[in-house]
């Protein structure tokens, strides 16, 4: 193994374990009870910590065998959840940090900074070793429209629960308010006046749509990337 590939594994190996420990640190100061698990703020971060934990053994490996078991199967999954990531570090920086009732600066503070760990510094540091260091990963364009499984799976399983009786905040039924259709402006309602935390004044339904198609642009816009890195 050269010199230059020892330094980019072990650069690697560092920027996840500081996307593990930000991570880890926002998910102990932001999970409080069972209900914690019905957000995609911690299931996306759970997901990817497994996944990070994954590579980091298989990178160490490396480093010491010379040996690599990582196949592309892997490295889908290790795509899917860090758009799954993505998704966690945009919508809480452009929506829902936002409109809360802190203030974007005051939500990233709030439980002594867990939820810049979660939110930011865990999310930004994962995004960066995909985009820099996953070159193996053999990307192709119908890869893309994997990019919609992880936000349709938590829709379909958040609404299994509205329709169960769970309700978050007494009575949204859903943990973020543009997925909140017990609101005003419901499905397909638009009302921009009615913004606050519990309904962003836009129907759930082109909320849905509208995340589906960043989500796809995202996707290939890393797998854009990725390629680039290869040629």
């Amino acid at each position: 193994m050269s010199t230059t590939n020892k330094k980019s594994i072990i650069l690697s190996i560092a920027l996840k374990f500081i996307s593990l420990f930000a991570s880890i640190y926002g998910l102990i100061f932001t999970i409080d009870n069972i209900m914690s698990f019905t957000f995609f703020t911690t299931l996306s971060n759970v997901a990817l910590d497994i996944i990070l934990v994954i590579f980091i053994v298989l990178d160490i490996i490396i480093l010491k065998t010379g040996r690599d078991y990582k196949n592309n199967k892997l490295y889908i999954l290790k795509f899917l959840m860090t758009l799954s990531i993505t998704l966690t570090f945009l919508v809480y920086m452009l929506i829902l940090g936002p409109t809360s009732k802190d203030g974007l600066i005051g939500a990233y503070l709030h439980n002594y900074a867990g939820s810049f760990g979660v939110h930011f510094a865990g999310p930004l540091f994962a995004i960066a070793d995909f985009l820099i260091f996953d070159k193996c990963f053999q990307s192709k364009n119908i890869y893309a429209i994997y990019a919609v499984i992880p936000p349709l799976c938590y829709v379909g399983f958040i609404y299994l629960l509205s329709l169960a009786g769970i309700r978050w905040n007494q009575t949204m039924t859903a943990p973020y308010n543009f997925l909140n259709y017990n609101s005003p402006t419901g499905w397909f309602g638009f009302d921009l006046s009615q913004m606050n935390s519990e309904t962003l004044g836009i129907g759930v339904v082109y909320m849905i749509v509208l995340l589906l198609l960043i989500f796809l642009g995202i996707g290939r816009l890393y797998l854009t990337i990725n390629k680039s890195k290869r040629a």
